[in-house]
């Protein structure tokens, strides 16, 4: 804000920077669509790490590509990859109609004897009642039996009557409910004429010198009475001066069932409950009173009718019947998401180690292997470790429920029990549509829409001619070209198969530069015998590991995008021990698929395995080669992102200038990191915001339009050396004779 120019002064002010910088976006966020052992469905879920993925989306499974994916990916130095678990819906667009489910297990109460009909007050003493309220307590069914809550306080009369003839100094004493003596004092300013003291006028002297009593008059006379109504009240004998002036002799105490009315204790209230209610008795349970049938089983029952006025206990007004004593349900145990992975737990309950009998120890056993751990949880729901706050906080197998609203809180039986049952992974009639390639749903591939940062996808070992024309549709039009399509040849492709399947079974070749096609299938030492058999090697879609070289290329160096991730040295394959076919190591069957834009992985004699080739589908796009298309990527979203400033500004010729500096200033810093095929700048790119582009009209369409240009490098493809005979000796002599 300008300063206002009033007294003679040095102002100091800063500009708005002539030139913006712009923030280089992550070029290798993976998105990985596929099927995984549990997980959320249908959510995007970043993970940085396979410790991570094996945390949230289980390990390995025979049905899944993806967590190999995911460890090919993360083995090849990819650090951010989104997860999308995949399972059958019935209908896509109903996410009612998903056929995966959570295991469930029930867990007990140890079993005991016969148990009466209970209820415990809501609240705890003491309890501020009024005179004659009443609580309406049934018994097994029968009829109300009333609790009447009576008391009364101190209260004593002056035996004579109005006017008093008192003298000045005079003075009244006695006690308040067991207290010390107090003394009132009578002066002659407290009164139209002290000789003939009215019965108000000594009734107003009292009231403002006595405390824990008030004064009213009756008949004539002043009457003491005490604020504590209940046995617990008294006024002690009177004395001084002035008591047989106004006849004030012997005190009084209250009456009633409480020492005071509006303070009842839990026991006062237990003694009266059970003196006056037949066939129950009540109790003081830590301050709240609790009412239990004197009956056992089934057949008992306690209610407090809501005829009761006495509500400051705050019972409820539910029949709280006894039990048979046998073990009834108390937790509920569910898998934290879908899947039969739950049908391999088991949970073990063991006492608290805390000592205390209330609560208990819960471990988590996955094939009868400790997998988690609970210690000392508590089925009390405001309880600091109570069972169900802690286990769904921080469990990743299991989810639970508190059954306790019909057993008291009464914590799990010892033991161990289970597995739990009825896990279901969906994936029985799993289709295409379920991957959600060109859908309406929020289903696979679509449920990536709210996710802005990845800009690659995956989906291991779906290999159908939907699939992959809905992944390059998906990246090139539904995210505006701002993401790029991995795609695996189908499983078992021979040479002339995958030719076949890009050329015309999907019609793949020369649709899009948004993506491109690795073939073969690859090897991997099994992870997981448990799973997989004792077979050494896996055969595997390689599309995991595929983004992970993208991954480590793009981390290599500061501009490592614009490298192509392939060649022996930026594409070399970690954790490959083969490939599906050795028809990659025979040059006449890599020049039957290489020309279809197809990437080979091979293996050259003394090289290490390695993707061979960064071709797109499409040849006669702006950007046909990987790290082109993916630079080009990388500095759309950058620059789209950098530009953000410009939006709703005056669109005049000094915007434009600034726009346009910041572009190029962007530009330049990556033409230092060699993403261009000069160093020349005017070679290199160029940058157009001229008022030819944005005309008049244009400006009044609200519209500013750019044109910007990449001179991307291409990759050496072929390496072509010439020999000949060195005959330069030869020709000079001959020159010379």
């Amino acid at each position: 804000m300008m300063a206002q120019l009033l007294s003679s002064k040095v102002v100091i002010e800063e500009e708005e920077p002539r030139t913006r910088t712009i923030d280089a976006v992550q070029t290798s966020i993976l998105a990985a669509v596929g099927v995984t052992e549990r997980g959320p469905i249908n959510t995007p879920t970043l993970v940085t790490s396979f410790e991570e993925f094996r945390q949230i989306f289980g390990g390995f499974t025979a049905d899944a590509d993806l967590p190999l994916a995911a460890q090919g990916f993360f083995d090849n130095q990819g650090q951010f990859m989104y997860v999308v678990r995949v399972v059958h819906f019935t209908d896509t667009t109903d996410p009612n109609t998903k056929t995966s489910a959570a295991g469930t297990l029930n867990l007990l109460t140890a079993a005991s004897g016969p148990t009466p009909g209970t209820v415990t007050s809501g609240n705890s003493e003491p309890f501020a009642l009024s005179p004659g309220q009443t609580l309406e307590v049934a018994v097994d069914g029968g009829g109300a039996q009333t609790v009447t809550f009576d008391a009364a306080p101190a209260s004593v009369t002056a035996s004579n009557t109005e006017n008093y003839a008192l003298a000045d100094g005079e003075t009244l004493t006695f006690t308040v409910d067991g207290g010390s003596l107090q003394t009132v004092t009578f002066n002659t300013a407290e009164f139209v004429s002290i000789g003939a003291a009215t019965a108000a006028e000594v009734a107003a002297v009292i009231n403002a010198e006595a405390t824990g009593v008030q004064v009213d008059v009756v008949g004539g006379a002043p009457r003491i009475t005490t604020d504590l109504v209940g046995t617990g009240a008294s006024i002690g004998a009177f004395g001084g001066t002035a008591a047989a002036t106004l006849g004030f002799a012997a005190g009084d105490t209250g009456t009633g069932d409480v020492a005071d009315i509006s303070a009842v204790t839990a026991a006062e209230a237990a003694a009266l409950i059970s003196a006056d209610v037949t066939g129950a008795t009540a109790s003081d349970v830590g301050g709240a009173v609790q009412i239990d049938s004197d009956a056992t089983g089934p057949a008992a029952s306690i209610q407090v009718e809501g005829t009761s006025t006495a509500t400051a206990f705050g019972f409820d007004n539910a029949t709280h019947s006894g039990t048979t004593g046998a073990a009834v349900n108390t937790l509920q145990v569910d898998g934290k998401t879908d899947g039969s992975y739950s049908d391999d737990l088991t949970i073990q309950i063991a006492d608290a180690t805390s000592g205390d009998s209330d609560e208990f120890n819960l471990v988590v056993l996955d094939d009868g292997l400790i997998a988690e751990e609970y210690p000392n949880l508590s089925m009390v729901d405001t309880a600091d470790r109570y069972a169900e706050s802690i286990i769904n906080a921080e469990s990743n197998l299991i989810a639970v429920t508190d059954l306790d609203a019909a057993v008291s809180a009464q914590r799990p039986a010892n033991g161990t029990t289970g597995p739990l049952t009825g896990g279901n992974d969906g994936l029985t009639g799993l289709v295409d549509a379920d991957f959600g390639p060109l859908t309406s749903s929020a289903v696979g591939i679509q449920a990536l829409d709210d996710v802005q940062e990845f800009n690659m996808l995956i989906v291991p070992g779906q290999t159908t001619s939907a699939i992959h024309n809905g992944m390059i549709t998906y990246c090139e039009d539904t995210r505006n070209g701002l993401a790029f399509a991995i795609l695996e040849s189908p499983a078992g492709s021979s040479a002339t198969d995958i030719v076949t399947y890009v050329e015309s079974t999907a019609a793949l070749l020369g649709l899009s530069d948004f993506g491109a096609m690795y073939w073969p299938h690859v090897k991997v030492i099994n992870p997981a015998e448990a799973v997989f058999g004792t077979v050494e090697t896996l055969t595997v879609p390689p599309s995991g590991h595929i983004a992970g070289v993208f991954a480590r290329t793009d981390a290599n160096r500061e501009g490592g995008v614009y490298d192509p991730p392939a060649g022996i040295e930026e594409g070399y394959l970690q954790g490959i021990v083969g490939f599906e076919t050795d028809e990659v190591f025979d040059e006449r069957k890599r020049d039957l698929v290489f020309p279809k834009r197809i990437n080979i992985l091979t293996a050259f004699t003394g090289a290490p395995r390695h993707i061979d080739g960064s071709r797109c589908l499409k040849s006669n796009g702006n950007f046909p080669y990987v790290a082109q298309r993916r630079g080009a990527i990388f500095i759309e979203q950058s620059i789209k992102n950098g530009t953000e400033f410009a939006r709703n500004k005056n669109n005049s010729p000094d915007l434009r200038r600034t726009v346009r500096r910041t572009i190029r200033g962007f530009l330049l810093g990556q033409m230092r990191l060699n993403a261009f095929a000069s160093k020349d700048p005017d070679k290199a790119f160029f940058v157009d915001l001229s008022d030819k582009l944005n005309t008049k009209s244009v400006e009044l369409s609200g519209q500013m339009i750019g044109r910007i240009g990449l001179a991307f490098n291409t990759p050496a493809e072929f390496l072509i050396f010439r020999f000949s005979k060195d005959t330069r000796a030869l020709d000079a002599e001959i020159a010379g004779g």
